[in-house]
């Protein structure tokens, strides 16, 4: 019977009834350091399949020490070691329809079929074997020959999306920690100028060429990739964060105040809106796993598509400038001119969060309006606009009722700034920052209703008692 035993850290020995023991020496690797299950692995195969699995494993290691003839005799063995190895998988007559939950699964799920978990066990299970060569200081192929021997032994799986499958589940589950550690990452971009799409292709095939190796034939290699993912990722931002980041508590006076800004100020605004936009990305994070439940431990392709939509985002909403920077401005006494100075992505993501608050505090109020705050504009808004309300009954009769801007009996300065409000938000392709949908037509009608009934108590200060509901809970939140 043929038995693997372990020697060393690194000492391994082939031991059976056709020939001396075989000492291997395995390279510094991840698979090395857990070969015990590769070791395991063959030793089943072994004594399923008998003698003659025994003998033509001491046979191919033996001829592969002729260093003219190993790269020929790997290839012809290729199909061998796929037999040996499929065949007593075909015998232990796995369900993997088990690892599978198809009733999960919504239209944007990253879903391994039980078909395709099965072909990445084949894989796997087949570079076990050959590990005990691609491993080995004294018979592992150069670098180039190891590819091609790779590449036939996963031809079944290059035919197939599985390859692109695992890609776009390590994109999501590296994403997901893009958005809690986003400004660690933009940190890495700047200082290492490795930014996360990079770290997304080293994890792939770092996968693809040792941890797909270390699948076990009996549980779900997709539970086991997504562990490796948090594990990289973690391990990646520990590192930066020992490694790269220096403390130093000698700062004087001149560094914080300038001549004519207060910087400390100015950091103190940047540090409230850099946690107010973790907090709203935690808000989508939420949505999103609300609205597709996730087939693969968590991973979802919404996650992927909304962080690339977020990426594209170049505009600012007229409303975020003429009602969400107001109002947060109220509620964070940041001024709304440091507003202005954020980008078109936090905008969005400051809408979509403030959106939430309204909808806590105003219930159904306001809501044609508010239902715009979860888009953003694909095209550059108009500056001015020549546009007129056409709901004049309603402005004059909110007026009349209210008589009050700011405690000033006037008409007129509202009057214009509504018409510049609902004029430049008239005329926007909107798109949806959840979904990507496009928003066909705009109800103006009851969104130009709903900015009179809003903003004229807002100017005559009658939403402050709603405001400051929307604070406690934005306080909550932090």
């Amino acid at each position: 019977m043929l038995k693997i035993e372990q020697k060393g850290p690194k000492e391994w020995s082939i031991v059976s009834q056709q020939s001396e023991p075989i000492n291997v020496r395995l390279m510094p690797s991840s698979v090395t350091n857990k070969y015990h299950i590769v070791a395991g692995y063959i030793e089943r195969v072994a004594e399923y399949h008998g003698e003659a699995f025994s003998e033509w494993f001491i046979k191919l290691l033996q001829a592969c020490e002729d260093e003219t003839k190993k790269a020929e005799v790997v290839m012809n063995n290729i199909e061998n070691i796929q037999t040996f190895s499929n065949t007593f998988l075909e015998s232990l007559n796995i369900d993997y329809s088990q690892f599978v939950d198809e009733t999960k699964a919504k239209k944007n799920s990253i879903l391994f079929m039980p078909d395709e978990i099965s072909e990445i066990i084949k894989l796997s299970c087949s570079l076990k074997i050959y590990s005990i060569i691609s491993n080995n200081e004294k018979l592992a192929l150069g670098k180039n020959l190891h590819k091609q021997v790779y590449n036939k032994f996963a031809a079944n799986l290059i035919e197939t999306e599985i390859v692109s499958k695992i890609f776009d589940v390590i994109k999501t589950k590296t994403f997901r920690y893009n958005l809690t550690d986003k400004f660690m990452w933009d940190y890495i971009k700047t200082i290492q100028c490795k930014d996360i799409g990079i770290h997304i292709i080293e994890i792939f095939n770092f996968i693809m060429n040792n941890i797909i190796i270390l699948c076990e034939e009996d549980k779900n290699p997709i539970t086991y990739f997504v562990g490796v993912i948090d594990e990289s990722v973690k391990w990646f931002l520990r590192s930066v964060y020992k490694g790269t980041i220096v403390y130093d508590d000698s700062i004087s006076t001149e560094d914080i105040h300038g001549i004519h800004v207060n910087n400390l100020i100015t950091y103190s605004f940047n540090d409230t809106l850099g946690k107010l936009k973790a907090i709203a990305i935690e808000t989508i994070y939420e949505k999103l796993e609300q609205e597709s439940v996730l087939a693969v431990d968590n991973s979802d392709q919404a996650l992927v598509d909304f962080e690339n939509r977020l990426k594209s985002i170049k505009h600012i909403s007229p409303l975020c400038q003429s009602l969400i920077f107001p109002i947060l401005s109220k509620m964070t006494k940041i001024s709304y001119v440091h507003f202005k100075t954020i980008s078109a992505e936090h905008s969005a993501v400051l809408s979509f969060y403030t959106n939430r608050l309204f909808q806590k505090v105003f219930k159904s109020d306001f809501k044609n309006l508010f239902s715009l705050l979860d888009y953003y504009p694909m095209t550059a808004p108009s500056i001015n606009t020549t546009y007129k309300i056409k709901s004049i009954h309603d402005y004059i009769k909110s007026s009349n009722n209210i008589k009050n801007f700011y405690g000033f009996n006037t008409k007129k300065l509202p009057h214009k700034a509504l018409c510049h409000f609902v004029g430049r938000v008239s005329r926007i392709n909107f798109c949806h920052l959840i979904t990507g949908h496009k928003l066909s037509g705009i109800p103006l009608s009851k969104v130009e209703g709903d900015m009179i009934n809003l903003y004229t108590h807002f100017f005559a200060g009658q939403l402050d008692s709603k405001i400051d509901e929307m604070t406690t809970l934005m306080n909550a939140d932090f």
